[in-house]
């Protein structure tokens, strides 16, 4: 008897290291403290909360970095903790932040010894290359608690602008996944696609461009260029440490009151999921969560919810989802319409493929636009903003979710890299986030027939943004594999 122990003791200590060789796909069979951050206020406090918590270190990576009131809330909260002691890495994607954070502000924050990365910065030239971006997005404490979900660092994803807003959805985890996340960032931030970009160099009337005949436009040339270059400098500094006066401490009363009723509760049996940092030249067959998304459609036996700012089919998603509707599960969807989206391109290729779909027996509920019932914001003019969805989210079988990065379309199972966290056979938690998608479904269209899809394709849109849609729908469907 106490050889077989013995043996299966030994055996586990092998598979757990042979699992933990990989911390880019990784379970944890014990038990994780949760939170669900569906509220924008209540997911900015807890990410400011968060960081003062930090002791030791805090790594921050994202898609979209803005200069806006979240964005200087945000990297002051960093700022004030680096000053304290507190290591902080940020990772961000250069395509989509060089003309926000861009190296000006990475130069002006690294004073206060905070190192800034950027990933895949010089590939933006290169169409193929240029199209492999980090689509992650997470904050990590200490090692110990992280949190991940579709959210960035913008006011539009915290409730914050008065014209547009999204529905998204974020999960804050303590306990023994954050090992392995940790060590993904640390993986991406040290890969080779992760690099320091100088900022641009101050101009010298002695360079060449300016001509060496001391001409007169000459001149003037430098001297505006001078003049720009000291005010990117000058809107550096001021966003890094001139505060909003009062509205900081508002925006925070709120975000508590918000907090306080956001679910708390416990997981034991969690799992991590993430792609490896590549440009195309190397893991492009490795895809990791497309597959383990693929293989939960297809393996359910009861029902299918989830949510997505865009639903575009890839061809092992296209499998999953036959095999499901084939198996009588119920699959149903919310996502955006031509009115709640903020990617026009995008729903040229929804509504040319999702009758199809129809017809297969899947249930897809478009959001109208206008915020979901009970939902709190800051003032009036927020809640009369228009709203899309932008969460991430899956709930199958009445039990087991998953949150995360991953958008269900064609650049997220084959391009970004993506992240995900899941907690299985936790009823509690899968009714929670069943309950606030439905939530939104009831300020939603159910497109239940071909005749639905045509007749509700153009609700509440405007002239122009019809007119947008016609121009791009025949490039939305060359590119579909690129969307």
């Amino acid at each position: 008897m106490k050889n077989w122990t013995l043996f299966f003791c030994l055996v586990a200590i092998v598979c757990t290291s042979a699992e933990a060789s990989n911390p880019f796909r990784m379970a944890a069979q014990n038990s994780h403290q949760i939170v669900l951050l569906n509220n924008g206020l209540a997911s900015l406090e807890e990410r400011l909360q968060m960081i003062e918590r930090a002791e030791h270190s805090i790594d921050v990576e994202y898609f979209i970095y803005n200069l806006d009131k979240s964005g200087r809330i945000f990297t002051q909260a960093l700022i004030k903790k680096a000053r304290a002691g507190v290591k902080v890495r940020m990772l961000l994607d250069y395509f989509m932040v060089k003309n926000e954070f861009s190296p000006f502000y990475a130069f002006e924050i690294e004073k206060y010894g905070i190192e800034v990365k950027y990933y895949n910065p010089t590939a933006t030239l290169n169409f193929i290359s240029g199209q492999y971006r980090n689509h992650r997005k997470t904050l990590i404490i200490d090692g110990k608690e992280a949190l991940t979900g579709g959210r960035n660092i913008a006011d539009e994803y915290f409730d914050l602008r008065e014209d547009y807003n999204f529905l998204d959805r974020d999960l804050e985890v303590k306990g023994d996944i954050v090992g392995p996340i940790q060590e993904t960032f640390n993986h991406v931030w040290g890969s080779a696609l992760s690099k320091k970009v100088a900022r641009q160099k101050k101009p010298d009337r002695a360079d060449s461009i300016y001509g060496q005949d001391q001409g007169i436009l000459d001149d003037l040339r430098y001297e505006d260029d001078l003049k720009k270059w000291n005010q990117k400098i000058e809107k550096a500094q001021n966003f890094l440490t001139v505060e909003y006066a009062g509205l900081f401490e508002v925006i925070r009363a709120k975000g508590k009151l918000e907090l306080a009723r956001e679910y708390r509760g416990t997981c034991e049996s969690m799992s991590f999921n993430s792609e490896y940092p590549n440009n195309g030249s190397k893991n492009s067959e490795e895809r990791i969560i497309k597959h383990d998304i693929a293989e939960r459609i297809s393996s359910a036996e009861e029902s299918i919810l989830f949510d997505s700012p865009y639903f575009i089919v890839s061809n092992e998603a296209s499998d999953a989802l036959k095999q499901a509707l084939a198996n009588k599960v119920d699959v149903t969807l919310l996502t955006n319409s031509l009115n709640s989206t903020d990617a026009v391109y995008v729903y040229g290729a929804f509504d040319n493929g999702i009758k199809n779909w129809i017809s297969k027996g899947l249930h897809p509920y478009i959001y109208r636009g206008s915020i979901q019932e009970n939902y709190a914001t800051m003032n009036d003019q927020i809640a009369h903003a228009r709203y899309g969805v932008h969460a991430k989210s899956f709930v199958f079988d009445n039990k087991d979710v998953v949150i995360g990065t991953y958008n269900f379309d064609p650049r997220s199972a084959n391009l970004n890299t993506e992240m995900t966290v899941a907690c299985d056979n936790n009823p509690e938690l899968a009714r929670i986030v069943s309950e606030d998608i439905k939530g939104r479904m009831k300020n939603s269209i159910l497109l239940d027939s071909s005749e639905k899809v045509d007749k509700y394709k153009f609700y509440s849109v405007s002239f122009f943004k019809g007119l947008e849609y016609l121009a791009l729908k025949i490039p939305s469907l060359i590119f579909e594999s690129l969307l």
